[in-house]
């Protein structure tokens, strides 16, 4: 992966270090190994500080990159730790990621007052936290539009996201979006011994794959109906693969049962890196409610893979251009899923052009637009 990214330069000495709170598998986590690989290569020192020790990107991550725990269980120590660490090691570059992170990384304006600061946000923390009271978020708001002021620069995942930060009151000439990186080659194989997915792919059926933390945000259930409506309704005949896990698992499975779809649906569990899996497919579905960007779809689409997914306002519509490039669908609606799955795979975008589009999205070329704002 770190030999695909691009020419070396002779900037040895400078230091970036990213701040999330963990390594587990994630969109966030994947942008934060792939950029950190990225700088290693440019000649860049690259430390990953993390407040817990789950580390799922080992295999992914240039050995020479030094990934360091706070062991920070409450977010009210981080302030303390954090003002130690900084005082301790000096960076050029201080990169956080995610709210409440970027705000309470203020203190290395205060510890560091020649660090270059950014925040990187991933999500549209309005659809995010929709459920939560309302002095949350005027709370959020309120601690947005003060400690994001102490940032050199904020970045956003997609333009929907600016547009969020900037209803919280974020200065608009702050925020420069930059769309996330993917990795577009495998890096591993098929896991030989995973029966569910060994009874997808011997399937006769069109095969369809979704991936992600089975959480309420992805809406897998949404999907499960979806497919119970394209059998029994649109006489479709599917076999969907689930690649991950989450708190929602048994929720899913419960709904499957119920619907009779033990023939049709197979829970794999997680795997590292789905990019093989994808080749074997016939269709990537993308049901959310929301996602700030969603890696996953352009690593589908860098395989040739047609996609069907939620117009959820922010990444996902931005990445297919409203369509042109994928089947967007109602959020948190069945019924309109299941036709367009029915119409991606009747009439299926040419895989030439899909995978032009995802080369916008090159880790190369996200890697430089960072390197650009960086010191």
């Amino acid at each position: 992966m770190i030999d695909s990214i691009g020419s070396r330069n002779d900037i040895e000495g400078n230091s970036v270090c990213f701040l999330n709170y963990d390594l587990a598998f994630g969109g966030t986590e994947k942008v934060i190994v792939s950029l950190a690989n990225h700088f290693h290569f440019l000649g860049k020192k690259v430390t990953i500080l993390i407040l817990s020790e789950k580390n799922d990107f080992k295999d992914f991550l240039n050995p020479e990159i030094s990934v360091i725990c706070l062991n920070v269980r409450k977010m009210k120590y981080l302030t303390p730790k954090l003002s130690q660490f900084i005082i301790n090691n000096n960076f050029d570059n201080f990169i956080a990621n995610v709210w409440p992170l970027t705000s309470l990384s203020f203190v290395v304006r205060v510890f560091s007052k020649n660090t270059h600061l950014i925040y990187i946000e991933h999500c549209n923390l309005s659809e995010q936290f929709q459920a939560r009271s309302a002095f949350f978020k005027f709370m959020q708001k309120l601690s947005i539009s003060f400690f994001y002021k102490f940032a050199n620069m904020i970045v956003t995942v997609s333009d929907g996201v600016k547009k969020d930060l900037i209803n919280k009151g974020v200065l608009e000439s702050k925020i420069k979006v930059i769309y996330n990186p993917v990795i577009s080659e495998p890096v591993q194989q098929l896991t030989e011994h995973n029966l569910p997915a060994k009874h997808w792919l011997a399937s006769n059926k069109k095969r369809l794959i979704a991936v992600g933390r089975f959480k309420a945000q992805k809406n897998f259930t949404n999907l499960v109906e979806a497919i119970y409506i394209a059998k029994n309704k649109l006489d479709l005949d599917l076999s969907l693969l689930l690649l991950g896990d989450g708190e929602e698992k048994e929720k899913i499975l419960e709904r499957v049962v119920a619907l009779r779809l033990e023939e049709n649906i197979f829970l794999a569990g997680w795997v590292s890196d789905p990019l093989p899996y994808f080749d074997l497919a016939d269709l990537f579905v993308l049901s959310s409610d929301y996602e700030g960007f969603g890696v996953v779809i352009v690593e589908a689409m860098s395989r040739g893979l047609n996609i069907v997914s939620t117009n959820c306002k922010s990444g996902p519509s931005e990445i297919l251009n409203n369509g042109e490039f994928g089947f967007l669908c109602e959020v948190d609606n069945p019924e309109s899923l299941s036709h367009s799955i029915m119409s991606a795979l009747n009439k299926p975008i040419p895989k030439d052009r899909l995978i032009q589009r995802s080369e916008d999205f090159s880790e190369k070329k996200i890697g430089n637009l960072y390197a650009e704002i960086i010191r």
